[in-house]
């Protein structure tokens, strides 16, 4: 942790390692961090050349593969569709339609069913409902009341829409990836080789790619109870979502694995009634035993592939590799272990590299199995795109070579040039991981020794890396005793600019919300021995030359909570601010004022100042970890009778501030308007906890502060 001084104006020299200045230049945008002379080693316009030709490049061969594969699926329906695997689940939806569940896993029935359907050679027998729990034979059994050919093609339907639906997922979740960005990543995704195959051989994969890509995007926002629901939703094919569950385990994501378990435990039920007990406990020892030696145990009805792509069968082809296999999965499988609970979090990283992982760890793929690569790949490209991998054209050039690997294999080598493709991608994925460095000092040893400040400026810092310097540099020189900043799992280099910049620095191991973040600051605030605690956003957002007023009024006993009103300053809708958040803003202020008694001219702004007694009587710990904490904090300012404070301040709105979109400010309007619901119910003596004082000694605290509390400033 470094300590800061006074004067936080960093020189640019002192950056240069990070190829950054601190003040921006004439005319640049604020927050924009302008790349030293020394780095510049490209004509810009050369650079923006290659970039264009590599997205072209990238475009022409998606395109030019969906284009091929799909000529190529409507010259395949063409002929008698003997070869797609779809006739073996189409089969085991005919036997539980037509006899009943207890027949899915009959060996004998299920290959006389297989013949029927497609007159295959009696040799040539696939039991595919043993790689899928019941349940997704369940979920197909409709398709059993179609002909073959009808039931093909509205598989084949299905899966195109979750191809969509995948695209859509992946591309709402992206940091970078916008603009010509979700042409490009649409093109390379329905061009990959193993989702044709998906849509060719009437697979499954898809029904596990599309939920599994909503557990990533949940995952990456932080939402763990809904990631671990959808991963279970994921589970259609089991063996390919080993690390899943580990990853949860690694994270201490226990919500996740509760959920997670009890969308396991409810498919289960599903299971045991739609198929009756006995199917599914031959399907689980049955796929038990599957699973250590890779093959069904069988009396010689059943064939089983190999895992053909995978790295266990490139293990199998060098002398004494099928001995050797097992042990060098499980230390691999350690090892990616290992490489997820690595600190701090990394999100998006870890849910890529726990599914690469898996699928070349699994016990038995297909090369249409390596379409679930489509969420790692799109993963590394949107992080190198954002700036937050190590090394990005090491992540850039590994894409490459892997898509070329898989969607070449049948030309290149059916075996092996698949699996290599594969392991490269987790390969590269381990590799960054273990490259991310420890979490600095946590909160429970963070201590705090020498002069007690009497300013403390914290920064509840959320992906601030781009706008730090100029936000930090703009502090007044001597209006700063403390500088704290604390970082909410931030997957950039907001915690390395800090401590370049000798900032007090505090890092949350997961993300803790926007109030869970001002919760940590206010507490550690505190801790300090702070008397004045100022809230400054380092997005940029807010103009830090107000800071010298804001601690003025705190100080001079004119009030305990200062706000810097936007509406007392230049008009919003010059400065920038949306027309519908300035209507938000109007109708929410004016409901606040109504209900509390107020004649406050603005509520939500995330420019604050707060004296310590205000801190310390409040109990702000019984707030939301999200957006309305600063809603509550001024209801509980009034309920205890504070004096608020206003000063003039001007916000910023440029392309590097933090911005809620309209369905997160929609959801914080709901929020607002329940929170001053709370408060007429607590005044209607229904006790609401983030409104009642925590002991007897702030209720008299309190009663102190309710006779001085006569106006605002």
């Amino acid at each position: 942790m470094g300590r800061g001084r006074c004067n936080v104006r960093v020189p640019a020299r002192a950056l240069r390692h990070q190829g950054r200045t601190a003040r921006h230049s004439k005319g640049q945008t604020p927050g924009a961090l302008r790349p030293s002379p020394r780095k510049r080693s490209m004509n810009p316009r050369l650079a923006m050349r290659l970039v264009r030709l590599g997205y072209a490049g990238a475009a022409g061969a998606g395109i030019g593969s969906f284009a091929f594969w799909t000529v190529y699926w409507f010259s395949f329906v063409r002929g008698s569709l003997r070869g797609p695997d779809f006739f073996n689940f189409y089969a085991a939806a005919k036997l539980y339609v037509t006899n009943g569940g207890s027949a899915v896993y009959d060996l004998a029935m299920q290959r006389q069913v297989e013949l029927q359907i497609t007159g295959q050679d009696p040799s040539r027998f696939i039991l595919l409902p043993y790689f899928h729990p019941p349940y997704y034979t369940l979920l197909i059994a409709p398709l059993a009341y179609l002909d073959y050919r009808h039931a093909y093609y509205v598989m084949a339907a299905v899966n195109v829409v979750l191809v969509v639906a995948l695209i859509a997922i992946l591309v709402k979740s992206s940091l970078r990836v916008h603009g010509r960005g979700w042409l490009v990543a649409s093109a390379m995704i329905g061009g990959f080789f193993p989702l044709f195959v998906t849509v060719l051989q009437g697979q499954s994969n898809l029904v596990v790619l599309v939920p599994l890509a909503g557990a990533y995007a949940c995952w990456a926002r932080g939402r763990y109870a809904m990631a671990g629901a959808l991963s279970a939703l994921a589970l259609a094919k089991p063996q390919l979502l080993l690390l899943i569950p580990i990853l949860f385990i690694a994270r201490r994501a226990w919500r996740a694995l509760a959920a997670f378990g009890g969308v396991v435990f409810a498919l289960g039920v599903i299971s045991v009634a739609g198929l009756g007990f006995g199917s599914v406990m031959t399907y689980l020892t049955t796929v038990g035993s599957w699973a250590v030696s890779g093959r069904i145990p069988s009396t010689g009805l059943v064939y089983t592939d190999p895992a053909a792509y995978s790295l266990r069968a490139l293990l199998d082809t060098i002398p004494g590799g099928q001995v050797l296999a097992p042990v060098i999965l499980v230390l691999l499988l350690a090892l990616a272990a290992l490489s997820l609970s690595w600190r701090p979090d990394r999100p998006r990283l870890d849910f890529a590299l726990a599914i690469a992982a898996s699928l070349v760890l699994s016990p038995h793929q297909n090369v249409h199995d390596l379409a679930l690569l489509v969420i790692p790949g799109f993963a590394l490209a949107d992080l190198a795109l954002a700036g937050q991998l190590r090394w990005p054209h090491v992540a850039v050039a590994v894409l490459f070579f892997a898509y070329a690997a898989i969607d070449l294999t049948l030309t290149i080598n059916p075996f092996w040039s698949a699996a290599v493709g594969a392991f490269a991608v987790a390969g590269y994925l381990t590799v960054e991981r273990m490259a991310v460095r420890p979490d600095p000092i946590p909160l429970s040893e963070l201590q705090w020794s020498g002069p007690r400040p009497r300013r403390v400026i914290v920064l509840p810092a959320y992906r601030a890396a781009k706008t730090l310097v100029e936000v930090v540099g703009d502090i007044p020189p001597g209006h700063a005793d403390r500088i704290l900043l604390v970082d909410d799992a931030s997957a950039d280099a907001t915690v390395s600019v800090a401590t370049a910049l000798r900032l007090d620095v505090i890092r949350h191991r997961r993300n803790l919300g926007y109030g869970g973040n001002q919760k940590t600051c206010y507490r550690q605030a505190l801790a300090m021995g702070a008397d004045v605690v100022v809230m400054l956003h380092p997005d940029g957002q807010y103009d830090p030359a107000i800071i010298p007023n804001l601690c003025r009024v705190i100080e001079s006993g004119e009030a305990d909570i200062v706000l810097g009103s936007r509406w007392l300053g230049l008009d919003p809708a010059k400065a920038g601010m949306p027309w519908w958040k300035r209507l938000g803003n109007r109708f929410l202020t004016a409901s606040e004022n109504r209900v509390l008694g107020l004649k406050l001219s603005e509520y939500h702004t995330g420019y604050r100042a707060y004296s310590r007694r205000f801190l310390e009587a409040i109990p702000f710990l019984e707030n939301s970890n999200d957006f309305v904490f600063d809603t509550q904090v001024l209801i509980q300012a009034a309920t205890f009778g504070f004096k608020i404070g206003e000063v003039p301040a001007i916000g910023r709105y440029h392309e590097d501030a933090s911005s809620v979109s309209f369905k997160t400010s929609t959801v914080y309007g709901l929020e607002t308007l329940g929170a001053l619901v709370r408060y007429v119910l607590h005044r209607a003596g229904f006790p609401c906890p983030w409104l009642t004082p925590a002991s007897d000694a702030d209720e008299k605290s309190l009663a102190i502060s309710k006779v001085a509390h006569d106006s605002q400033v």
